[in-house]
């Protein structure tokens, strides 16, 4: 065997061990011994893995639904505009994350192999878009939400595709080329949060809190808020 194989060889078996460290013991049984507790007790409410993970899961998202909810009234009982209200909302979901980085993690980290989250987790999960939404819907009701006043590629057929089912959805009512930049800025918006919560953003940002905020503001202009 060459040293070029050898080496080859290793990088597969710790990349194959690299994978195997999201694989954690969840049994609820187990758990409870390891907490002191009566495993019977605890499988009556968790007989299995999946129903201890969904209750995890439902707790986070309802968690970071909380701090988004908070956060904007908050800023609306301080007399925030519908931007300032719209940054708020998103500094709510940074401060939850990095109060609770684990939590954040397990519903947007990687997935959790082997498990399909249940219908009521996008409902629990749906709450923190749902007030960013309710920013933009309140804007477009008032006459004041900028449609066409960033330039924007034309849809490829696959891009169509995308946002169809978000028209006919929670994105109902709201015209074509918001709805994408909704979907844009929902995907940056956690890719800066997992960013930092992930242990990425010290050698980028000096001050990571104004870098958010600056963000945030930018995302709220993007989608078009008065300013």
């Amino acid at each position: 065997m060459t040293t070029s194989d050898a080496h080859d060889l290793l990088k597969a078996e710790a990349g194959r061990r690299l994978a195997a460290r999201h694989l954690v013991d969840l049994d609820p049984s187990g758990l409870a011994r390891d907490a002191g507790l009566d495993p019977a007790s605890i499988t009556e409410r968790f007989p299995d893995r999946d129903s201890l993970l969904t209750d995890l899961v439902l707790a986070a998202y309802n968690a970071m639904g909380d701090s988004a909810e908070r956060a904007a009234a908050e800023a609306e009982k301080a007399g925030a505009d519908l931007l300032g209200r719209w940054v708020a909302t998103c500094e709510g979901v940074r401060a939850w994350a990095l109060a609770h980085p684990e939590e954040y993690v397990l519903i947007w980290g990687r997935p959790v192999p082997g498990y399909d989250a249940p219908p009521e987790t996008m409902v629990a999960g749906a709450r923190t878009v749902l007030v960013l939404l309710g920013l933009v819907r309140e804007a477009l009701a008032a006459g004041t939400l900028a449609v066409d006043h960033v330039p924007m590629p034309e849809l490829s057929e696959g891009m169509a595709r995308t946002i169809e089912p978000l028209s006919q959805g929670m994105l109902s009512g709201l015209p074509a080329p918001v709805i994408t930049r909704m979907l844009i800025i929902w995907t940056q918006l956690h890719g800066m949060v997992g960013f930092e919560v992930n242990g990425h953003i010290a050698g980028v940002a000096a001050d990571p809190a104004a870098f958010f905020t600056h963000a945030a503001t930018a995302m709220g202009q993007y989608i078009g808020l008065p300013h």
